[in-house]
């Protein structure tokens, strides 16, 4: 079932790679001083993206599980080495590529044009698009490493350039860290490449072949831990961590909005396509440490969010303590669990993202984020107070928005695999509700030592946060969307318990 029906002929997943890469062109080849053109270009350039994957989301079929991606592309790229060019979506993949292409839209959106080297930002983050794309687009493993790395350049300057405090310090960390998971799992792809060539006698990097020969338990269990590393520092999963709240931190609104709203939900999507995808005797072995190590974050993060004033800080744990749940969920090895880390990878994104818009605009406002300072804003912002209320009850999972979907089903698929840490993520939840609602509370509900000069949102900013609130409101109101589209691709993981 799908909305309409596309024409198999047109390149559209090359197309949804190639837009920004096109408007990075074009910013490329325009004066610097031209701001307000570079500007418009990147909003072009990402508009026309986002709507074209909204053309190939309403052209997605449901239903289709298995081995079968749809709006598939392969060609040969490097043939002597059985590398090829292989893109295609599924039901993993498919919402996570229209949150990537909405997120972008808005970090544009959000770019403030008078920033110095305003036409190099523009050209990273529109290249930085193309890379997180990519990721999500690859069915070859050496393609998918490409676009991989290709993410940390942009990643790097765009970080250890435009941001702040410890920008430098943050940005290198977080490269650091990147590329020692990013060694491991190179070398993972060589000896899965290695052993299918031993069964088959012929060299291929492509998973769809891969997923067919699967190697033996033991080689499983290493090649598990070579992806895991990766994914794990991408996401982060604890006690791979310690980049995060710098780089969160330390980096512009408009790329922590992609950063935290997509770039760590990466690692959770290359968990379920790779190690749960190809070495499911592998994920058998190491599902519990994971899933203990995905509830451990979830207390930490909501432990050290609690001891922020930080605004900024503050949401950086929660993302942390949020991406837990995702863990849990995807090595809880059945539908729920995994369905509920789909969801909440949308979830987390959106309300991560909106939390990280407001804290720039009350800074912008003020001057300031840490939270003792920020006091009775409600008085001259009732509107301002309001939309943050909306986003503060979805991160804490209220029951009719959408922060309350992917945790409900998460709890509930750890429950009849890993009951105490079904227990502990409830734990979790309770604390999300103490310190988000001490963040609202206390920057605008408390009386403030000196009346707040404290203007009201604009309709910029309205329009920035329309889109995520409204998704808020929407998948909360009807969640069954997004199982009903994912259900027969989840069912068909090799991993997932009956």
């Amino acid at each position: 079932m799908s909305w309409y029906s596309l024409s198999p002929d047109v390149p559209w997943l090359t197309l949804i790679l190639v837009l920004p890469l096109a408007g990075a062109l074009l910013v490329a080849l325009v004066p610097s001083v031209a701001r307000s053109v570079i500007k418009q270009l990147g909003i072009l350039s990402s508009l026309f993206t986002l709507a074209l994957v909204a053309l190939v989301v309403g052209g997605f079929q449901h239903g289709i599980g298995g081995l079968h991606f749809q709006f598939e592309e392969s060609r040969q790229w490097i043939p002597a080495v059985g590398i090829s060019y292989h893109l295609g979506v599924d039901g993993l993949s498919i919402f996570l590529l229209g949150l990537n292409a909405l997120l972008y839209l808005l970090a544009v959106l959000a770019a403030d044009p008078t920033a110095p080297r305003f036409k190099q930002f523009m050209l990273l983050l529109l290249i930085l698009e193309t890379a997180t794309a990519g990721v999500l687009l690859s069915l070859d493993l050496i393609l998918f490493y490409v676009f991989w790395e290709a993410m940390l350049v942009p990643l790097y300057f765009l970080i250890g350039v435009w941001g702040e405090g410890r920008r430098v310090y943050a940005a290198f960390k977080f490269v650091i860290y990147t590329v020692l998971g990013s060694f491991a799992m190179l070398i993972a792809i060589l000896a899965v490449a290695a052993l299918e060539f031993q069964q088959t006698n012929r060299l291929s990097f492509d998973w769809v072949t891969l997923a067919q020969h699967p190697a033996g338990a033991a080689a499983q269990s290493l090649l598990f831990l070579g992806f895991a590393l990766a994914f794990a520092i991408k996401m982060p999963i604890f006690p791979l961590h310690t980049w995060l709240p710098p780089a969160y931190t330390s980096a512009p609104v408009p790329v922590v909005i992609v950063f935290a709203g997509l770039v760590s939900k990466l690692g959770a999507y290359g968990f379920i396509r790779f190690n749960l995808g190809l070495f499911p005797d592998g994920t058998r072995q190491w599902a519990p440490l994971m899933a203990v190590l995905a509830t451990i974050g979830i207390l930490y993060g909501a432990f050290m969010a609690l001891s922020q004033t930080d605004l900024k800080r503050l949401v950086a744990y929660a993302s942390m303590s949020h991406l837990g749940f995702i863990g849990l969920g995807i090595f809880s090895q059945n539908v729920l669990g995994i369905e509920g880390a789909l969801i909440q990878m949308i979830n987390h994104g959106v309300i991560i993202s909106a939390l990280f818009l407001i804290v720039g605009m009350i800074e912008r406002r003020t001057g300031t984020r840490d939270r003792t300072q920020l006091r009775g804003l409600a008085r001259s912002a009732p509107a301002f107070a309001a939309l943050f209320l909306v986003a503060s009850l979805a991160a804490l999972g209220l029951p009719g928005l959408n922060g309350f979907v992917g945790e409900f089903l998460i709890v509930l698929g750890a429950w009849s695999r890993f009951l105490p840490l079904a227990v502990a993520a409830g734990v979790g939840i309770v604390l999300a509700a103490w310190y988000v609602l001490r963040m609202y509370q206390g920057a605008f509900q408390e009386t403030p030592v000196q009346p707040a000069q404290f203007g009201e949102i604009r309709a910029l900013d309205i329009g920035l946060l329309s889109p995520l609130l409204a998704l808020m409101v929407v998948v909360g109101v009807s969640p069954g969307f997004f199982p009903a589209a994912v259900e027969a691709t989840v069912k068909a993981l090799p991993v997932i318990v009956r």
